[in-house]
């Protein structure tokens, strides 16, 4: 929920922040903006605790205590409110990104791991959603390869990850995008991926690769960006009908898209990302992408907000980018995995 009369810049946010009672205050009008409604019975109406966090339901049948924090991001963590809206704003204002030891800095954290922990709750809540909608009518789809080792050490692919995106055109302009970590080419994952979120019967620019041909049968427009008179390129790329191979044309706009986040890599976070939350980090990109022009800096900051209050709390071995519960990752010692099997809750965000 977008607010007219949100503070315009960083002095009016910290006046209105100023201390833990108005940032309280803030998170329920964000979590129940037509008041409280209690998550165990339905039913609307009850009172918050003095100087406390807990809601008390007013229904007959039930009279029990929620805390505004319950069922959120914020769930079990120790920390105030307004430590966590400070963190909103930064994560907001800044251009590209903020890493962890930004965070840290900024915040006074004495971990560096609270500041990743912190990071990745919120770059969750920021994946696209059904509401965003799709894109249309006229996109460019193409691939490309992210992070891992320099070319030319064991093959130039080595430790590298695939990545799938599309970007809306709007004339020259650009509209806004979709990225995702995919594990191969295939003919499958290319064309799930555009039906998922491009329009029916838009206008899809690729390269020549063969994979994209399906698109014809599943009501696209496809439109491979190759040359008439190629004779050259590789065996996955169209023949033309005098049986020479066309070459790939270049597809400025989503390449531009792949570069700029280069930067972004290469920038806040210094060229390194975890591979296991790679997917983490385009879906902020595309936030902030699809984004760019708004006109309100802090709209973004109310975005994440009202993100934050809607998405539910994960699991602590989630977070952390593990497959299950039991299976630890390769950084984590066997007395912090005992520990963390042996607690079945919601994750800690102390």
């Amino acid at each position: 929920m977008i607010r007219a009369d949100f503070p315009k810049n960083e002095l009016e946010f910290h006046a209105k922040f100023a201390d833990e009672e108005a940032c309280r205050r803030y998170w329920c009008e964000m979590r129940w903006p037509e008041g409280f409604i209690c998550p165990h019975c339905g039913h609307k109406g009850g009172w918050r605790r003095k100087g406390r966090e807990e809601w008390v339901c007013a229904g007959r049948t039930c009279g029990k205590e929620t805390s505004m924090r319950s069922g959120t991001v914020l769930h079990n963590s120790p920390k105030p409110i307004r430590t966590w809206l400070v963190a909103m704003f930064h994560m907001s204002v800044n251009k590209q990104s903020i890493s962890g030891l930004r965070l840290q800095k900024l915040l006074g954290f004495g971990s560096y791991d609270t500041a990743l922990r912190w990071l990745r709750e919120l770059r969750r809540v920021l994946a696209p959603t059904e509401a965003s909608g799709k894109l249309g009518p006229e996109v460019e789809v193409d691939e490309t390869f992210i992070g891992g080792v320099q070319a030319g050490t064991k093959g130039p692919f080595k430790g590298k990850k695939l990545v799938l995106g599309v970007v809306e055109k709007k004339g020259r302009a650009f509209g806004r995008v979709r990225m995702r970590l995919i594990a191969t080419r295939s003919a499958a994952i290319l064309t799930d991926f555009v039906k998922e979120f491009v329009e029916d019967g838009s206008i899809v620019s690729t390269d020549g690769y063969l994979g994209y041909l399906p698109l014809a049968e599943m009501g696209f427009v496809h439109d491979p960006r190759v040359t008439t008179n190629g004779k050259g390129g590789n065996s996955s790329q169209i023949k033309l009908e005098d049986g020479t191979k066309a070459v790939d044309v270049h597809l400025p706009m989503i390449h531009r898209v792949f570069d700029k986040f280069s930067r972004v890599i290469a920038g806040a976070h210094q060229g390194t990302v975890s591979e296991k939350h790679i997917q983490l980090y385009l879906d902020e990109y595309c936030f902030r992408f699809n984004r760019k022009d708004s006109k309100k800096p802090l709209a973004i900051f109310q975005t994440i907000v009202s993100r934050a209050v809607a998405s539910a709390p994960i699991p602590l071995w989630k977070s952390r980018g593990r497959i299950a519960a039991d299976i630890p990752s390769k950084t984590m010692s066997k007395d912090w995995c005992r520990l963390a099997n042996a607690v079945a809750g919601l994750a800690y965000l102390g």
